[in-house]
This record gives structure tokens, sequence and C-alpha cells, in this order.
């Protein structure tokens, strides 16, 4: 009887690790953000993406900068799921690219962007906002 029960405990504890891995869908970034006082050239939007297929999430995010007369957009580009629940991506255009990072919490997305200008004739800059979900 011992011999089944320990069995059955090493069996409970090699299971554990794939219980770690589990994935869900969709995951807390998912949807539109809103920063409603963005200034010129400030992140106005964020959306957020995700599906998951095969055990993996696959993650897509289009941000918005403040414009006149209306907000520009960086097209969808894929992102990473960081190992401590982050998304991040690198949204690379002409003249610039930002780096950003997204973590949620509850109805508020922190947003870490890092602008890179492209021939670095400039330091990187960088913001945080604090979008609100939509």
């Amino acid at each position: 009887m011992r011999m089944v029960m320990l069995a059955i405990a090493l069996l409970m504890l090699s299971a554990a690790p794939s219980l770690a891995q589990r994935i869900y869908c969709p995951i807390p970034e998912d949807g539109a953000w809103l920063n409603p006082d963005a200034e010129p050239k400030q992140i106005s939007r964020i959306e957020v993406e995700s599906r998951c297929e095969n055990e993996q999430v696959n993650v897509r995010v289009r941000a918005f900068t403040s414009c006149i007369p209306r907000d520009c957009k960086w097209g969808w580009t894929k992102a990473e799921l960081r190992s401590d629940g982050a998304v991040e991506v690198l949204l690379v255009g002409f003249l610039s690219s930002k780096q950003i990072t997204l973590k949620a919490f509850g109805d508020l997305l922190d947003t870490h962007v890092v602008n890179i200008v492209n021939d670095l004739s400039e330091p990187r800059r960088e913001v945080t906002y604090n979008l609100r979900r939509k």
C-alpha cells in the first residue's frame, strides 16, 4: 500500500510543472486601452490581441500616437510574452522606433515606452503612461 501511495505522490509531483506552464487566453493585456490626456507624439491608444494555438500564446500590438488632425498609427506588430507576464513589442518606423513594454493591472495598462531615433543622433528617451481600458 505504501508503494502505491508513493507512486501516486511521485506522479502528482511530476505533473506539477506542467500545471505551472498552463496558458490562458486572452491575456490580461488583451483589448483597447486609451490615454485621453495624450499630448502630441505621445501614446494615445494601444490595442492588444492575443490567441492561443498549440499551447503557445500569440500576441500582436498596434499603437497610436497623438497627431493632428487624427492619431498616427503604427501597424500591427508581433509581440512577445515575457516570462514575467509582461508583453514586449518593438515598433520600427522610418525615422524612429519604439520599444514598448505592457503590463495590465486591473483596468490600467502600465505602458513603458523607450523612444529610439534610428540614426542614433539623439539619446533614447523613456516614458511611462497609464492607459485605461476602453
